[in-house]
């Protein structure tokens, strides 16, 4: 009998999930007996599922409101990372809020990826926390370079030797995941991710049949592309909200790096321009000191380039703001739009001599020494290897291939902060050929229009969010997922910058979120919403990174419940980074 061609593709996705339906025990959760948790068996090895191994996936639920007759089901929900744990995300306010947009119809379901979180087998490093803590504050934030130095000829073998400095202490880390061999660490990729996704939720609805309605943020689109792509037949309404470029994702980390610097200048003058719209009784970076230039960026260039030269110590001695660390605190919050207040302030300071704002900043989000070094290694380094074995094999990168490609992409892409994304490349080049003996399919079934084809048929379609100047995820990465749908996907953005959507509130796109989720409609055509949230105000608490939202309109109860349920996704979000 002839059989489509995307037939035979879905199907063969089908197949290699397990036939055996596995149910799930739901009890209070010990750290919050409002919620329920469960653990889910499933296999360790999809490839050998005979062999008895098993992986255990924990689940956190916040329950629908509505009574059961008018339940729509389940909707996962992941923040990405790689190697955030869904469950805390869900605990720490994301199910609360995401209940609140979706009318209370769902069960918000979170999960911790196999090999992160509390799943059982850890991708581990090390054997201890001790071990895992002295290797994580060793592993350099950024490279010692500064960009402002670039065209200068002389400044040449410092930067390689820098960059060599960062590469081989990245390097060291690469080597030591490699050799402990944790049994998670070729089981815990996105292929094995989404099998345990269909598990998951045929357990939830004790059907072998259930689709999958989720919400994915972040790398946490990765998995949702997967899945699409491996069982299209139980795609339901998916959200992917920032999307990581899957084409580039499962190539060698040099497709990666580039793709990640596209929005990051235009994120710096959203910055720079939202600081001059509110003057200085909002932003403490509105007015340049002394005889600085007031460009933002050629500021944060000079401030970089001279920490190179002349650190700036804080007043008990603990250490100095280097060039490195400076470079990986601006990057790391240019993420954060809500945290920039506090961050303009610290950056002001700065400019100023004072690096104690700074200092305090980062002593607040460090993590502490474990009470016990002895006790058991916690995975907390886990997103590391996670991206490698979801890439290609990068060992064949070298480190003038690294020193070219971070010259060259800060130079066209003119940003000072490339280098304090470059750790997962160095970590992937240092790490072994090997991987997952169930491989990813990146997007071939995309770029094939094999998975559109499929959603079509079925009347299926994906709502695909994101910012126009997303520093992390960049619109060109939704654009060419959009393009390998385009029968089966509706692109929606909203102005501004923010990794993912729910960085900073819109009520029109977080109201197209909610339509899409509870019915099913998607615009006809794309669209772009406005901000509903201000960055800077005099009304904004500067001296927290979590401040209380403001608005910049007048809202009914109903749109203020959603903008204020979007930024308890963030804080959710910001609990667990």
């Amino acid at each position: 009998m002839f059989m489509p061609s995307f037939l035979r593709f879905y199907l063969v996705g089908c197949l290699q999930l397990t036939t055996t339906l596995a149910s799930l025990q739901w009890s209070p959760c010990a750290s919050n007996p409002a919620f329920d948790c469960a653990t889910l068996e499933v296999p360790l090895e999809y490839a050998d599922p005979g062999n008895g191994a098993l992986a255990y996936i924990p689940l956190t639920r916040f329950n629908a409101t509505v009574p059961a007759s008018q339940r729509k089901g389940s909707l996962l929900t992941n923040p990405g990372g790689p190697g955030a744990p869904g469950t805390s995300f869900v605990l720490n306010g994301a199910g609360e809020g995401i209940s609140n947009i979706t009318a209370g119809l769902y069960d918000i379901i979170g999960w911790d990826p196999r090999g992160v979180g509390s799943a059982q087998p850890l991708l581990q490093c090390f054997a201890t926390g001790g071990e895992e803590y002295a290797a994580s504050s060793a592993l350099p934030a950024a490279a010692e370079i500064a960009y402002g130095q670039f065209r200068n000829q002389s400044y040449l073998p410092f930067y390689n030797s820098a960059l060599q400095e960062f590469d081989a202490a990245v390097g060291k880390l690469a080597n030591a995941c490699a050799k402990y061999n944790s049994s998670a660490l070729y089981t815990s990729s996105t292929a094995y991710v989404v099998r345990d996704m269909a598990a998951i939720v045929d357990a939830l609805e004790g059907t072998n049949n259930a689709t999958l309605n989720y919400w994915g943020f972040s790398y946490g689109t990765v998995f949702g592309v997967e899945f699409i792509q491996t069982y299209p037949d139980k795609v339901g309404k998916i959200v992917l909200d920032g999307v990581f470029d899957a084409a580039a994702n499962a190539e060698a980390y040099t497709s990666q790096l580039p793709n990640d610097q596209l929005s990051v200048r235009d994120a710096i003058r959203d910055l720079e321009s939202f600081c001059g719209q509110v003057g200085a009784t909002g932003c403490a970076l509105s007015t340049a000191p002394g005889d600085l230039t007031p460009d933002l960026t050629t500021r944060l260039v000079k401030l970089q380039e001279s920490l190179s030269t002349r650190p700036i110590a804080v007043s008990d001695g603990s250490f100095a703001i280097t060039t490195r660390i400076f470079s990986a605190f601006v990057w790391s919050f240019l993420r954060v739009p809500t945290t920039w207040p506090l961050i303009a302030s610290a950056v002001g300071a700065l400019e100023k001599g004072d690096g104690n704002p700074m200092a305090a900043i980062l002593k607040a989000s460090a993590a502490d020494p474990p009470t016990n070094p002895r006790a058991p290694a916690t995975g907390s380094l886990a997103e590391w290897p996670l991206q490698c074995v979801d890439n290609a094999p990068s060992s064949a990168v070298t480190l003038a291939d690294v020193t070219s490609l971070v010259f060259n992409i800060s130079l066209t892409e003119d940003t000072p902060l490339l280098n304090a994304g470059l750790t997962p490349l160095s970590f992937c080049r240092h790490f072994p050929d090997t991987r997952p003996k169930l491989p990813n399919l990146g997007a071939s079934n995309l770029i094939n229009m094999k998975a559109n084809s499929v959603l079509t048929e079925q009347g299926t379609h994906v709502l695909i969010v994101n910012p126009l100047h997303d520093p992390v995820t960049p619109l060109a990465s939704a654009q060419r997922l959009h393009s390998w749908l385009p029968t089966s996907s509706q692109l929606v953005t909203r102005r501004g910058p923010g990794h993912t959507t729910i960085s900073l509130a819109s009520v029109g796109l977080v109201e197209t979120i909610r339509g899409y989720l509870l019915d099913g409609h998607l615009p006809a055509t794309e669209e772009v919403h406005d901000l509903s949230q201000l960055v800077f105000s005099p009304e904004i608490q500067a001296d927290t990174l979590t401040p209380a939202a403001v608005f910049n309109g007048t809202y009914s109860d109903a749109e203020m419940l959603l903008l204020q349920s979007t930024y308890q996704i963030l804080l959710a979000f910001l609990s667990i980074a």
